[in-house]
């Protein structure tokens, strides 16, 4: 268990020790209860879930979790909460067909993940984060629909 200490709870700034604490327990809980494996990629800001990995010394394992080691060490965090709210998505069969939502479900999934753990975010930050990787998506979504960029505050 990670201590209360470990954290500037008053300040709602998250140490550098403790995230990386916070990072190991969130990779245990991915191999230990969800079969999945979580590598960080040299020279990388790409981070993603895949699925149905074959792997011979571990053939348990239903996938893996590459996190960009180039983000800054509290963004490598919240994006392994969001990736392992895919991997947990995945695992329960529960993954709907409209990305921006799916994309929204990872992210809610990975926090409650997370907060079960006794782990901690600074929630501005963690909601920045989430909020910038959605609008992305949805931006992506309106462009596949319209097949271009659209703009919602020109109205």
């Amino acid at each position: 268990m990670i201590s209360s200490g470990d954290t500037q709870t008053s300040k709602n700034i998250l140490t550098k020790d403790y995230i990386s604490k916070a990072i190991q327990k969130l990779k245990d809980f991915a191999y230990d209860e969800l079969y999945v494996l979580v590598d960080f990629v040299y020279e990388s800001e790409e981070c993603s879930f895949g699925a149905d990995i074959n792997d011979p010394v571990s053939p348990e394992l239903i996938g893996d979790i590459e996190i960009g080691n180039d983000l800054a060490l509290e963004e490598q965090y919240y994006a392994l909460i969001h990736e392992l709210g895919h991997a947990f998505l995945y695992a329960n069969k529960v993954e709907p067909k409209d990305v921006v939502l799916l994309e929204t479900l990872a992210w809610c999934e990975g926090l409650k993940i997370t907060t079960n753990l006794g782990l901690q975010v600074n929630e501005r930050k963690f909601r920045e984060q989430m909020m910038h990787a959605l609008l992305l998506y949805d931006a992506e979504a309106k462009k596949k629909v319209y097949g271009f960029f659209v703009d919602d505050r020109q109205n």
